[in-house]
């Protein structure tokens, strides 16, 4: 259990908006740290699985995620705690503009999540086209909400000498806080991108040499050293409840003769969209994790009690999907022989019948679930409260959960064997329940849905008749 005053070393990076370049700029901070020999905790804010994993490729950690309105604000200090507890320093990247959250309201923004963990935040502002300008914006950061500790600046895309002076003077005497970076245009470290974002980590080569750019843009152009005396003045965290992973340990403590339950987890460059907390809850609550590959692997793990298929890129790797046939088979003998499964947004897609993609090719899945999936050019994307309409693996029939989707595919075909999953918050229906398989596009983060992870393991150890 953690105690109730604890200190985390940590440092918060925002952005004056989306695209200004703070996600190559916190790899490239959490790299040179880690190149420095300290022991790097990666964070992102909201719902993200892609900027983790590259933390992970370059701490050695997985990245995790800060979302106080999908997970709460108790839950999300919780995960916070759980991570940063036994690393040398965190560095949080933020989420589009500092203030930016759910609608028009701060609510999920970068600034709640701030004060929630109560971290030294410093900006990444984009002067590309901005001149001594860059004053003004930054002096409004500052005044925006006094409560936000903003420590000070990283100025990106500087175009010269005399650019950056011009630039980091108005900053320094319109704010009074220092300017702790300016990163040169030419210094730009460019990550592939693709139709949900960023090519993940899970699909590139090793990556020696990114990294080693990424630590040369670091040590060339930021001020480490600032950096890591901000982190270190962050002070306690107070504590006031119960940390979330412990009360679950003590649950199966107190609960020696439950047997662990065997869950295969879909894991490879098609299935990478994963939040880590989710399998140290599913861990810490009876579950032992059993990770392969439905793209190489032939045959499923023996002996698994359940099946999680979590999200990613089926669509680009659908004609290898559809070739491994024996994979396939035997996913769809685990739905129809009542193995409870738990997938999610790329899980569903690998269940249906075939994905058809952009050009208008379908592959053939696993044909679990009677309905298909067609991509199209327009995303689904944002966060989502949904009810639930039936019983499942993760929720009882009238249980409000919270989580988000993005997807660039849709249903085609349903069959009517299947029940709806969820009523949305905007009154659509959505997700499908066929025997102990719960298919659907919203991705959930376990902890701020408390029973879905132990739900999910009774129903798994349950079915087994132990």
């Amino acid at each position: 259990m953690v105690g109730h005053n604890s200190s985390f070393p940590r440092i918060l990076i925002a952005g004056a908006s989306s695209g200004v370049g703070k996600t190559t700029i916190s790899l490239a901070v959490m790299a040179a740290l880690t190149r420095r020999g300290l022991t790097v905790q990666g964070f992102k804010v909201g719902p993200d699985f892609i900027d983790p994993g590259y933390y992970q490729m370059v701490t050695g950690r997985a990245g995790r995620n800060i979302d106080t309105w999908m997970i709460g604000k108790e839950a999300s200090r919780a995960c916070f705690v759980n991570s940063a507890s036994d690393s040398d320093i965190t560095v949080i990247e933020g989420v589009m503009g500092l203030y930016d959250g759910r609608g028009d309201l701060s609510e999920g923004s970068t600034a709640e999540a701030a004060k929630l963990i109560e971290s030294p935040v410093v900006i990444v502002v984009n002067c590309a086209k901005i001149g001594a300008s860059a004053g003004a914006v930054a002096v409004g950061f500052k005044k925006y909400d006094e409560a936000v500790n903003l420590k000070g600046f990283i100025l990106n895309n500087i175009g010269s000498d005399r650019h950056e002076s011009m630039v980091k003077t108005s900053v320094e005497r319109a704010t009074g806080l220092p300017v702790l970076g300016c990163v040169k245009r030419t210094s730009r470290v460019n990550i592939p991108e693709r139709h949900l974002g960023l090519v993940t980590q899970t699909e590139t080569d090793p990556a020696t040499d990114y990294i080693d750019a990424l630590v040369d843009l670091a040590e060339e152009n930021i001020n480490l050293d600032a950096l890591i005396n901000l982190a270190h003045e962050s002070g306690q965290i107070k504590l006031d409840y119960d940390n979330l992973f412990a009360k679950y340990k003590e649950h199966a403590i107190r609960t020696p003769g439950a047997r662990r339950v065997k869950i295969g987890v879909a894991l490879d460059k098609a299935f990478s969209f994963y939040y880590h907390d989710n399998f140290d809850l599913l861990a810490a609550h009876g579950a032992e994790l059993v990770f392969f590959s439905p793209l190489e692997d032939e045959h499923l793990p023996a002996g698994l009690d359940g099946l999680y298929l979590g999200g990613g890129y089926p669509e680009v790797y659908a004609r290898e999907l559809s070739q491994n046939r024996t994979m396939s088979a035997e996913i769809r003998r685990a739905v129809e022989d009542g193995v409870p499964v738990y997938a999610e947004c790329g899980g569903l897609m690998y269940l249906s019948r075939a994905i058809e993609n952009f050009d208008g090719h379908a592959y053939n899945m696993s044909g679990a679930l009677p309905v298909k999936c067609k991509m199209q050019k327009r995303p689904t994307l944002g966060y989502r409260e949904v009810i639930a309409r039936e019983d499942s693996v993760i929720a009882s029939r009238g249980d409000v959960l919270r989580g988000h989707e993005f997807h660039y595919s849709s249903i085609t075909g349903v069959g009517n064997r299947l029940d709806q999953a969820y009523t949305m918050d905007n009154g659509f229906q959505e997700g499908f329940v066929y025997k102990n398989a719960l298919a659907s596009y919203v991705h959930m983060h376990f902890a701020g849905n408390l029973r879905a992870a132990e739900r999910f393991i009774s129903i798994c150890r349950s079915t087994k008749g132990s």
